[in-house]
């Protein structure tokens, strides 16, 4: 693949071979399933991937080691040895345990193994050192707690062996016990036990996937000749290639390939390879033609804030165009995060619906949580899932799986200021890597998805005492209430809750609402008069009119608090007309072609009745 290279060993391999001299058994832990670029000395040093038992066995040959054998539940037994062959000591120590390689086991089996390889005698015969890899440690003992009497027997073992261990040569004969962390093993045997190496295996770093990108670029589909051509594909590939395995990297070569994606589009087939989707709705030409028309159609959707709308336009042009992020350099973020602040009932919700439709076709197509859901500490185990062992583990969180199934989403969280203060930690990592890790261990990709949150702050303000007064009424202009909207905003983030890191990723896309005015509040309690007429005649077929004097009687009374915005103007018109409606239509049910002419209202103790001809 390369030229050989000077010790490019990495950081936990070179940690392993020093402590082989020191350590009787090694603990595994991380980034054990990936694979890993490393000088094969088979090959004279030249660098190739290896997976994580072939890397370790050319650690061990450096070492004079006789052979390494594996076991992994379901495979069994497996060699490597020089040239292939089964040495004596180790055909001895099979048949010490009476294993046969590529058998399943017993765990009382896989006990007896362990301790024929463990074996004092070898030193004293003169015979070089063995190794025993456990590939899936993890599997052969659940927690402690519910351990069976052969597990809790097998680990007792290990840990007696750890410390009657006795050199072999310049090291031991050595186990290793690979596992995802290392609390998969019992405490009592991981803790305190100073024979026991434990060594993390990180994920790969940017200059791992440098060098597996350099490797990797001549395999895509149309790779530039140029060399230097070449090492800009790389260096894309590479960066957009962040919180990846290497083994990811090559998988995603092969999608390339296979999708005939060209060598220049390296980040659509990481991001069909991340969420599962070849066809990029953010670049499809049905988009673009919706958002020539946007402002204007959202403007009717959502009544009296054309500022906030054209702010909001602004930002999706930059996830259109794939300049979100440009200016930070970032690949993994979202393709848009929005902060909606602004006065209750002023449409904060309804233009994230509406951007739902006009991004994918759909306004279903967001997720919506309301955050005041969400105050304790344990309702995180609802967005991202239980962790093991907690019931309901296997069912996934509600967030992690609406984005594993549809990738393409506007996730809405609304009022995010009632969050439990822990969950801001998920919504750092979600602006930031663009992903989320579930409770099952899953890694699940929010780069697709557009990020609205919402809140009310800034509208209502504790006073010096404490009690809740007006920072902005609708007397304020527009400007005036975005100012005080956004230095409140700032405070809270940064002095109250004490996360001035998330403020700073949400800051230039915070979209302030304006109040509701007169005008615009006439409009809206229009149309859902006009939603009432065509329903009566949806279901009875008979028209609904009202005379001048009770038309404007029912907007008064719908538009005479304005301090709960739209919400409050419908709520208005449900008690004033719809009821009482209601019930008339209940007593005297119309016939179709008849009309329905609503003269006045009146009001009976706390009720209202229609007076209808």
């Amino acid at each position: 693949m390369t030229a050989p290279e000077a010790d490019c060993r990495p950081p936990w391999l070179r940690e392993v071979d020093l402590a082989l001299c020191a350590h009787p058994q090694i603990v595994l832990a991380g980034n054990v399933h990936d694979l890993y670029r490393l000088p094969d000395p088979a090959a004279g040093g030249a660098v190739r991937f290896m997976n994580l038992a072939e890397g370790l066995w050319s650690v061990l040959r450096s070492h004079e080691y006789g052979a390494m054998l594996t076991y992994t539940s379901g495979v069994g037994v497996r060699l490597f040895a020089p040239a292939g062959k089964q040495p004596p000591e180790v055909a001895a120590a099979l048949r010490t345990a009476g294993a046969e390689p590529g058998r399943q086991l017993p765990l009382s089996m896989v006990r007896d193994v362990l301790t024929a390889v463990v074996d004092p005698e070898r030193e004293r015969a003169g015979l070089p050192p063995i190794a025993l890899v456990m590939a899936d440690a993890a599997r052969l003992c659940v927690t402690e707690l519910l351990a069976s009497p052969e597990e809790r027997l097998l680990m007792a073992t290990a840990d007696r062996l750890s410390y009657t261990a006795t050199p072999v040569g310049a090291g031991y004969n050595t186990v290793f016990w690979v596992v995802d962390g290392k609390h998969d093993l019992p405490a009592w045997f991981v803790t305190g036990n100073h024979t026991l190496r434990v060594t993390a295996i990180p994920e790969p770093d940017l200059e791992s996937r440098e060098k597996t990108a350099a490797d990797l670029v001549d395999l895509l589909p149309g790779a530039p000749p140029d060399p230097e051509e070449r090492a800009k594909l790389a260096k894309r590939f590479a960066d957009a290639s962040h919180g990846m395995r290497l083994r990811s990297m090559r998988d995603v070569v092969r999608l390339a390939t296979a999708s005939g994606l060209k060598g220049d589009r390296i980040e659509d087939a990481i991001r069909a390879y991340r969420v599962g989707v070849p066809d990029n709705p953010w670049q499809s030409a049905a988009l673009r033609a919706r958002l020539l028309d946007a402002e204007e159609n959202l403007g009717a959707r959502v009544l009296g804030q054309s500022d906030a709308v054209h702010r909001v336009l602004d930002i999706l042009a930059r996830s259109v165009t794939g300049l979100a992020g440009a200016h930070t350099g970032s690949r993994n973020a979202p393709r848009g995060v929005l902060l909606f602040a602004g006065p209750t009932g002023v449409g904060k919700t309804e233009l994230a619906k509406a951007l739902a439709e006009l991004l994918f076709g759909d306004d279903n197509a967001y997720l919506r949580f309301d955050m005041s859901e969400f105050a304790a500490e344990h309702t995180e185990a609802r967005l991202i899932g239980a962790p093991p062992g907690f019931v309901g583990h296997d069912a996934g969180g509600e967030l992690t799986n609406g984005i594993r199934q549809q990738p393409f989403r506007v996730v809405l969280f609304d009022e995010i200021e009632k969050a439990h203060p822990r969950l801001l930690d998920k919504f750092l990592q979600i602006l930031d890597d663009g992903r989320l890790t579930d409770g099952q261990g899953g890694t699940v990709y929010f780069t697709e998805a557009l990020i609205v949150f919402t809140t009310n702050l800034g509208i209502i303000v504790p006073d010096d005492e404490g009690k809740p007064t007006e920072n902005v009424t609708a007397d304020f202009e527009l400007p005036e209430i975005e100012e005080r909207v956004r230095e409140y905003i700032e405070v809270f983030f940064r002095y109250q809750l004490g996360r001035p890191e998330l403020f700073n990723r949400v800051r230039q896309s915070i979209v302030v609402f304006d109040f509701l005015r007169e005008e615009v509040a006439a409009e809206i309690a229009a149309r859902a008069i006009t939603r009432v007429v065509n329903t009566v005649f949806r279901l009875y077929g008979a028209k609904l009119e009202f005379s001048g004097e009770a038309r404007e009687e029912l907007r008064e009374h719908a538009t005479f608090d304005l301090s709960n915005g739209g919400r409050g103007i419908v709520s208005a018109i449900e008690s004033y007309l719809v009821n009482p409606l209601a019930r008339a239509l209940f007593s005297t049910p119309p016939e179709p072609g008849d009309t329905i002419t609503v003269e006045r209202f009146e009001q009976e103790g706390q009720n209202w009745t229609v007076v209808v001809k």
